[in-house]
C-alpha cells in the first residue's frame, strides 16, 4: 500500500522544496496539488523536480479549490481535461476532482458519461472525491452534489476524505465499507468537529481513525481485496518556517498511520481512545479548506 503526502498544504513553498521535504520524511511518493504556481502545471517541470528530489508522483489533484478556480480555466470540464493530460504526461495513475456544485450540471454529466473513458485515453484514472455541507448562518447547506457515500455510488473510482466525512457527520468506517470496491484512494486526516474541515494531525480530532485504518489495513493484506492508496492531507502551517520540524511532523504522522494500518491500538499510537466526545485539539487553530461556493 502506497502512503503519500500532499503538496497542497505546502503550496506557499517552491515545488522542489516541498518534494524534498516529503521524500526526506520517508513517504512512498507525493500527491501533487495543481496550484497557481506554474511549476505545478507543467509536466516537464514537475518531472524534473521529482527526479531531482527523488519523489514519485502517482497521484495528481486537479485545481478545484476556490483558491485555484482560475487555474486551467474556469470551465470545469476543460479544467478536468487539462488535469488528466497532466496526469498522463507524469504517468500518474490517478487524477482527483472535487465534485461539482449542484447547479453545475454539465460537469456532473461529463463525470458520469465521459470522464472515465477520457482518463483511460491518457493512461490514468479519474477519482471523484467526497465534499461536505457548508455552514451558512449556522446551518449546514449541501451545495456540493456528493457529500454522502450513496452519492458516490455512480462512479467507477472514488476518493474518500476522512475530514470531509467528519464535517458531513458520516461514519468513516461505514463509508469505506460501503464504497470499498470503488475506493481507489483515501485522504486521511483527523477532524476536530464544529463543522470545520480541519485536516488535523491523527489523534487530534474526533474521528475513529484506528478502527478505520485497521479495516483498510486488513483489506490491503487480503488476497484479491481492495488496495486503496493513501495520502495524508494535513494542515502544516505551524511548521512551514522550520524545515526540520516539518520533516519530523510529517514523518511522525506517517509512522502513526503505518502503525494503525498494522492493527496497533488507538491508545498506543494516538494516546486516546478511538471514540471520543471532545477532540483533544479542539482549541487549536485549523482553517476550513477554501470551498465556499461561488455565486451560481
Amino acid at each position: 500500500m502506497r502512503l503519500l503526502a500532499s503538496t497542497g498544504p505546502l503550496f506557499a513553498r517552491p515545488l522542489d522544496w516541498a518534494l524534498a521535504v516529503v521524500a526526506e520524511a520517508g513517504y512512498d511518493g507525493v500527491e501533487l496539488m495543481v496550484t497557481q504556481d506554474p511549476a505545478t502545471q507543467d509536466a516537464e517541470r514537475v518531472a524534473a523536480a521529482a527526479a531531482t528530489e527523488g519523489a514519485a508522483i502517482p497521484v495528481v489533484h486537479g485545481p478545484f479549490l476556490l483558491l485555484t478556480r482560475r487555474v486551467f480555466g474556469t470551465d470545469l470540464v476543460t479544467k478536468a481535461r487539462r488535469s488528466l493530460e497532466l496526469a498522463g504526461e507524469l504517468d500518474a495513475d490517478l487524477m482527483i476532482v472535487h465534485p461539482p456544485f449542484r447547479w453545475q450540471r454539465d460537469f456532473h454529466s461529463w463525470l458520469l458519461k465521459e470522464g472515465d473513458a477520457e482518463a483511460e485515453e491518457h493512461g490514468t484514472r479519474l477519482g471523484v472525491e467526497n465534499l461536505y455541507p457548508v455552514s451558512v448562518a449556522g446551518r449546514p447547506v449541501r451545495f456540493h452534489r456528493y457529500t454522502e457515500p450513496a452519492h458516490l455510488r455512480p462512479f467507477q473510482h472514488v476518493v474518500l476524505d476522512t475530514s470531509h466525512f467528519g464535517v458531513a457527520g458520516v461514519d468513516i468506517t461505514e463509508a469505506y465499507r460501503h464504497l470499498r470496491d470503488q475506493a481507489v484512494h483515501l485522504h486521511v486526516s483527523d477532524n476536530r468537529g464544529g463543522g470545520r474541515d480541519s485536516h488535523a494531525p491523527l489523534g487530534h480530532g474526533r474521528l475513529p481513525l484506528a478502527s478505520f485504518l485497521h479495516t483498510v489495513g486488513k483489506d490491503a493484506k487480503a488476497p484479491g481485496g481492495p488496495h486503496a492508496s493513501i495520502t495524508l492531507e494535513l494542515d502544516c502551517r505551524r511548521y512551514l518556517d522550520d524545515r526540520s520540524a516539518l520533516v519530523g511532523y510529517l514523518r511522525q504522522e506517517r509512522e502513526k498511520c503505518l502503525a494503525l494500518l498494522e492493527g496497533a491500538s488507538s491508545e498506543e499510537v494516538l494516546g486516546r481512545p478511538d471514540l471520543v466526545q471532545v477532540a483533544p485539539g479542539l482549541d487549536e487553530d485549523d482553517p476550513d479548506q477554501p470551498t465556499v461556493p461561488p455565486v451560481p
